[in-house]
């Protein structure tokens, strides 16, 4: 509540200045001169606590301002990003397009999953939505680090693979081991008939020999 109060007390001062600023004296600018200054240190030290990075674009995709989560999570140079292109640190995104719509679309809020692999990899929630406000273009950008939720998503996904695997080994093994289970079975059963038989010819009598001479004589 405190800082509603707070922003509507900015807004109305900035209002008043802005009715009669052709009426200020050289002091008179001065205050508002460091009243800016106030404001701009305030609004900078309030978005570096942040933890999302925030990047602000203009109407031709290229950074007019971000904050110290930005530089963190895309690798922003700690100087001289003002100017240049977002697509050299958050490729994948048609950024044209996206200005472009923004444009003519103030209220659409658009959201995007990214991976980077600079400077280091990271699955990355990326929102954007139309600067608001009298002579204002461009984007706001805010980026949030989604790296730790997409990898425990892959775990959940992994874990999950493992067990279908290990339950459709399970499945093949006792499908395969039934009819082998039964061939086991089968082949003991022919050995024992085997040794059956094997010790039921040990056991009979040898055929007799026949003492008639002219038999003999016959045979051979």
């Amino acid at each position: 509540m405190a800082r509603l109060i707070m922003a509507a007390e900015r807004t109305s001062f900035f209002d008043r200045i802005v009715g009669r600023m052709d009426q200020l004296d050289a002091e008179g600018l001065q205050t508002v001169v460091q009243r800016l200054a106030r404001e701009r240190d305030f609004l900078g030290t309030l978005f570096d606590t942040i933890e999302d990075g925030v990047v602000v674009l203009d109407a031709k995709a290229h950074i007019s301002w971000h904050n110290q989560s930005a530089e963190h999570l895309l690798g922003l140079p700690l100087e001289q990003t003002e100017g240049r292109s977002i697509v050299e640190y958050l490729p994948g995104l048609d950024w044209k397009s996206l200005c472009t719509s923004a444009a003519s679309d103030s209220l659409t809020v658009t959201r995007h999953e990214l991976e980077l692999t600079y400077p280091i990899r990271r699955f990355l929630r990326v929102y954007t939505a139309a600067l608001v406000g009298e002579g204002s273009s461009g984007l706001a950008v805010i980026i949030n680090d989604s790296t730790e939720q997409q990898q425990k998503t892959f775990e959940v996904i992994e874990s999950e693979r493992v067990e279908a695997l290990t339950l459709l080994a399970a499945s093949v093994a006792h499908e395969i081991g039934n009819p082998l289970n039964a061939l086991h079975i089968h082949l003991q059963l022919m050995e024992r008939e085997i040794k059956k038989l094997k010790a039921t010819d040990a056991d009979a009598p040898a055929p007799a020999r026949s003492s008639d001479p002219d038999a003999q004589a016959n045979h051979t």
